[in-house]
């Protein structure tokens, strides 16, 4: 019941931020046809501006979403497939520390369904879930460690995205401490990520619980505790393979990189020439990072609205920046709607669910 109603508030969110931005396009564009006609909207009655509001705004986005050149948005969604080309490789160098061993096509499809749930279910990290569920199926013997890959997996995305906004905000920070937005969010990004080394070096700590009777004997209380023992301690493996954590943080940024270089593509094919190379990838970064947190349903509206606030410092129109940003999730469904593809020819190999809460 919880589940369904954070889930329930999450749409309630997302559709609101949503209906707010869009709310205040339109509003603008209404106020710039009205400046242009030489109209007095006061005069009107609240029907008769509420056409030109509505009028006005979905053609302005319309207009924006039809300069997109076909040719920059195919280069797009192809810079968008490569992440996941370059997960499959990284997640297979995670799986090796844990001395399982999944075969590359089975791999690629597993990944490709986490894309799929990743667009449709509540929650940034239900295709997390999903990929957990399946690489489990294929390492019967090694569930808790199956879980954790795919905990380390995200762990090590999250880290480098953190670091390559921190590192693009250093290079520009006088950038980033002329405007106050950029500087709150350096501030924040930096606490996220003293906070995420914390927690992983705690994670790593052994023998932490055992200074702590009380911790312990709480932990011992908690529902599946064998289950959550064996995942702390797959966890702990990584820290004696620091070869392939170094290697898995480097493609890593290859990933980010393709990220940011597909919704790179779509600015270009939408004719927008006031933002420079180099405003895509200290802006990206940043809003990609605050998205990451699981406030809204894919990230919906948050992403929107930076997108607005972001790049409206560098001259881009809202509706550009708003039609530029579903495009680029757009670019993303591709290969979410790929991903169904494997969902539905593999999903027969699964066991039933009951089965596999026998099996543990």
């Amino acid at each position: 019941m919880k589940k369904k109603l954070g889930g329930l508030i999450r749409i309630l969110v997302s559709v609101g931020i949503l209906a707010y931005l869009f709310n205040g396009i339109f509003q603008n564009e209404a106020n710039e046809y009205f400046q242009a006609h030489s109209l007095d909207p006061n005069a009107m009655s609240w029907m008769e501006r509420a056409r030109i509001v509505w009028h006005a705004g979905p053609l302005s986005l319309w207009n924006a979403l039809q300069r997109i050149e076909p040719l920059w948005f195919a280069a797009a969604v192809i810079c968008g497939g490569i992440p996941a080309l370059l997960g499959v490789i990284r997640w297979r160098w995670i799986l090796h520390v844990q001395g399982l061993e999944v075969r590359f096509p089975r791999l690629f499809s597993i990944t490709f369904i986490g894309l799929f749930f990743n667009a449709f279910m509540l929650g940034s990290t239900g295709g997390d879930v999903v990929k957990a569920w399946y690489v489990a199926h294929e390492t019967h013997h090694k569930k808790a460690e199956s879980v954790a890959t795919v905990v380390v997996d995200r762990l090590i995305g999250l880290l480098a995205l953190f670091i390559i906004a921190l590192v693009m905000m250093g290079i520009y920070y006088k950038r980033v401490f002329e405007d106050p937005k950029l500087l709150w969010f350096a501030v924040a990004t930096l606490a996220v990520v003293l906070a995420t080394v914390a927690i992983t070096i705690v994670g790593l700590w052994r023998g932490l619980a055992d200074k702590f009777p009380r911790l312990r004997a709480w932990l011992q209380r908690l529902p599946r505790y064998d289950m959550l023992r064996r995942l702390v301690e797959a966890y702990r493996v990584y820290a004696s393979h620091p070869v392939v954590l170094t290697k898995t943080m480097l493609i890593s940024f290859a990933v980010h990189f393709f990220s940011m270089l597909s919704i790179v593509c779509i600015g270009y094919g939408l004719g927008i020439r006031s933002a420079k190379l180099i405003d895509y990838f200290l802006y990206l970064p940043i809003i990609n990072s605050v998205t990451a947190v699981p406030i809204t349903i894919s990230g919906f509206g948050l992403r929107e609205g930076m997108y607005m606030k972001m790049f409206a410092e560098v001259g881009v129109a809202e509706p550009a920046a708003l039609v530029m940003s579903l495009l680029g999730y757009l670019a993303n469904m591709f290969w979410s709607i790929v991903g169904g593809g494997f969902f539905l020819t593999h999903r027969k190999e699964l066991p039933q669910a009951e089965q596999m809460s026998k099996e543990e």
